[in-house]
């Protein structure tokens, strides 16, 4: 897949190409070739599945797949800028090399891509103009999940209902479109494909669930980002509302007073009082029963049982990763 990606890329004798190519971990900071990592490609990989599983073939899902993951990047710079995040996958930012305004280009240049590349590479004109409904509908909603994202920043009163409904569009969307997108480009009935984006959704749920957990327990060196990024912007992550849920008042009373301090030396405290009510554990099967109800999800669409098996251990992986 990342072959098939660079061969579709931004030119390097571009500006926006070179940033791009640098955040995809292709190049470094003076374009000259790098291997670093380009990410995990579970948009894609879910794609491409998708597509085979109701009986297309690879080829005609990879533009598809490549616009996906090109989606996924533009929406991953934006959020380094929203959030302040100099580090991903172990490197500096695109925007904290080249500034916010530059960052933003970067990512503006890459959703553009997506379509431009998907629309040039269409031998089945129908079935793009699907695609592309649901690749721009899905990026809508992930844009009004990072909207909450945002708003819900140091509002320790934030709900599991608030959560749920952030990560649908946050994180869902997108996983549900891959799964959407695969099923469309091999010439799925529309009732199949919308239950690939349910179960997509679900997925995407589990996907959080589990980023959450890593970005407090989660080893660096693996993540490739700081365990103290949420802390800092008071980010109500899962384990963040679910512990909260089963404080104590007066626990309570302490992670408020926490949340409305902004000073970064009392982020530690943050993760202490999370550790304290048991957070980690409170926390870690979460994203496992959402990957299990995908996975429900599309056993009952009828597929062959090698299909479902194969989602089975996409799901698993997406549950229980370390990265």
């Amino acid at each position: 897949m990342s072959e098939y990606m660079s061969s579709t890329a931004l030119p390097l004798g571009s500006f926006a190409g070179r940033m791009a190519a640098y955040h995809m971990g292709w190049v470094d900071t003076h374009a000259q070739p790098q291997a670093s990592s380009s990410g995990k490609f579970v948009r894609p990989s879910l794609c491409l599945w998708a597509c085979v599983a109701c009986g297309g073939d690879v080829e005609s899902a990879l533009p598809a797949a490549a616009a996906l993951e090109w989606i996924h990047n533009f929406t991953l710079i934006h959020d380094d800028i929203q959030d302040g995040d100099r580090q991903r996958r172990g490197r500096q930012t695109v925007w904290s090399v080249w500034g916010m305004p530059q960052g933003i280009n970067a990512g503006d240049a890459l959703f553009a891509l997506a379509f431009t590349n998907l629309a040039a590479q269409s031998h089945v004109p129908d079935r793009t103009l699907r695609v592309v409904r649901a690749l721009s509908e899905a990026t809508l909603e992930v844009i009004e999940g990072q909207c909450l994202d945002l708003q819900f920043e140091g509002r320790i009163d934030t709900t599991l209902g608030d959560y749920l409904r952030m990560v649908r569009g946050k994180t869902g969307a997108l996983l549900g479109a891959s799964l959407e997108a695969g099923a469309l480009a091999s010439g799925a009935a529309e009732d199949l494909s919308r239950a690939f984006r349910y179960a997509g959704r679900l997925l995407g749920t589990a996907f959080q669930m589990r980023d959450d957990w890593l970005g407090i327990w989660g080893d660096p060196s693996l993540t490739g980002k700081s365990r103290s990024a949420d802390a800092k912007r008071r980010k109500m992550t899962y384990p963040t509302i679910v512990a909260y849920d089963a404080m104590s008042p007066s626990q309570r009373g302490r992670m408020r007073a926490l949340f409305g301090e902004q000073a970064t030396e009392r982020d530690s405290e943050i993760r202490e009082l999370l550790e304290e009510m048991g957070g980690s554990e409170l926390t870690r099967e979460a994203p496992a029963r959402f990957a299990r109800k995908a996975v429900n999800a599309v056993a009952r669409t009828g597929l062959s049982k090698e299909s479902v098996e194969k989602f089975d251990a996409m799901a698993h992986y997406v549950a229980t990763r370390r990265r």
